[in-house]
């Protein structure tokens, strides 16, 4: 029988094309893969989450990785060494670490005894404490789906509830406010640091990945914020705490304060401010914040002086004097009248400098510049002495959302945008939403009747 060959060229490659998707199925590899080969001489599956996660690392910058990085490590690594339980043996070591960094291990696992009862959970699929999260790290990276995402992303949750549940235990002990966390910020730092790996390995052939498994998990839910701006008495009370409640530099805490009260900046905005972010004649600072923007915010002459006489005070900030004028002596008047120079890339605050022994046993005053730290002992001292500010849980933000809220209802809602450096979104709304006492008087022009709150507002507004 002789075979008629094709006459047709495109359906010879037809036949061709269709003899190599069969061959391929039966070796079990996709047409993906194949390019993927090809391109990169790796299979996809043979690509591991832990292995990939790496390399993310390596590239990501320095916030991401701050953020995530708790994240990423429990996907990778699992916690092999935390059960579910909320047993007062294993809360009472959950913040307890060896003398290699690492933390202990649950009683319940270092024992391999459990006499926990089904109250002690709260992870929806876990009864045991013999269950543990051993992680994703060894799964390839293309097979990771989204049941594995909302896996780690419950037993992160149950990692934060545990954690505030010590921390409320030990707040509780001093008679102090609660807080009121339910662990839903650890699932959506999970869900939003997968994705971050996921988007990269999407542009990456090696890896086979087609779509971000992250994704197709359901977003977390954000509870309504209960942080809120303090009224000017208790603006005034946080003044006065600064100087009264016991810290131990209230020069550094005032300045500070002042900061932030004035121009609205965010906490990284203070820790990179630097002299040279100072524009004197203009009466305004350079603040560098989220995603490394650079806005100049307007500032008043006098936290401009009081900023650079902190510095020549405490940091060896400056540059250059005219002949005759010992840098030792710069005073602020010669740094605005030109008489000196200070370095731009100087810090602007500064803890009192550390002193080290020098040589010929002579003493040398290292200087020590402003770190995120402060702002934690700051506001946790502030709480301390003040419990409405405690039961707020008041924070540095407070300042931020202040001014933001006075400009809006002075100015506008576009200049208050501007003020506060949002994006394009409804940021804005949150900080200048109206507040209880608001709405109180709201409450007593339409039903003609009185309400402490409003009233409370009245009279601190006629004390002011």
């Amino acid at each position: 029988m002789t075979t008629t060959p094709f006459a047709d060229p495109e359906q010879m490659r037809r036949v061709k094309a269709q003899m190599l998707l069969d061959q391929l199925r039966a070796a079990g590899i996709s047409p993906e893969e194949l390019v993927a080969l090809g391109a990169t001489g790796t299979l996809p599956g043979q690509v591991r989450f832990g292995d990939y996660l790496a390399q993310v690392r390596t590239s990501a910058p320095a916030g991401a990785a701050h953020v995530y990085g708790t994240y990423w490590d429990l996907m990778a690594d699992g916690m092999p060494g935390f059960c579910a339980c909320f047993c007062a043996d294993c809360l009472a070591v959950f913040h307890q670490r060896d003398e290699n960094g690492k933390p202990f291990p649950c009683p319940c696992k270092a024992t391999g005894h459990c006499g926990c009862t089904k109250t002690h959970f709260t992870h929806p699929d876990t009864q045991s404490c013999e269950a543990s999260y051993e992680g994703i790290g060894d799964k390839a990276l293309a097979g990771v789906t989204r049941l594995d995402i909302e896996v780690a992303r419950r037993w992160a949750r149950t990692r934060a509830q545990k954690r505030w549940t010590t921390r409320n235990a030990n707040r509780a002990a001093k008679g102090r406010a609660l807080f009121d966390h339910q662990g839903k910020s650890a699932e959506e730092h999970v869900r939003n640091a997968a994705s971050y790996v996921f988007e990269r390995a999407m542009e990456d052939p090696s890896t086979g990945v087609q779509r971000n498994v992250a994704l197709q998990t359901d977003p977390v839910r954000r509870p309504k914020t209960t942080s809120r701006a303090p009224t000017l008495g208790q603006l005034a009370e946080l003044w006065d705490a600064i100087f009264t409640s016991g810290g131990s530099d209230p020069e550094l805490d005032m300045l500070i304060f002042w900061f932030h009260l004035e121009t609205g900046a965010r906490r990284g905005g203070a820790l990179a401010l630097t002299l040279g972010g100072l524009d004197l004649v203009g009466q305004n600072a350079k603040l560098v914040e989220k995603f490394d923007e650079v806005e100049w915010q307007p500032m008043s002459a006098e936290l401009q002086r009081s900023l650079i006489g902190h510095a020549l005070e405490r940091g060896q900030v400056v540059a250059w004097a005219v002949d005759g004028l010992d840098p030792k002596d710069v005073t602020v008047d010669d740094v605005v009248a030109g008489r000196a120079r200070l370095r731009p890339d100087a810090a602007a605050l500064y803890y009192w400098p550390k002193e080290r022994p020098g040589p010929n046993g002579t003493v040398v005053r290292v200087p020590h510049a402003l770190t995120r730290r402060r702002y934690n002992t700051l506001w946790d001292r502030l709480c301390r002495y003040l419990p409405w500010a405690d039961q707020l849980h008041s924070r540095p933000h407070d300042l931020r959302k202040l001014g933001g809220e006075f400009i809006e209802r002075a100015c506008g809602y576009a200049i208050a945008k501007a003020w506060l450096r949002h994006s394009d979104g409804d940021a804005t709304a949150v900080y200048t939403k109206a507040k209880r006492e608001e709405v109180a008087g709201a409450f007593e022009r339409l039903t003609g009747r009185t309400h402490p709150l409003a009233e409370e507002a009245r009279r601190r507004t006629a004390d002011d």
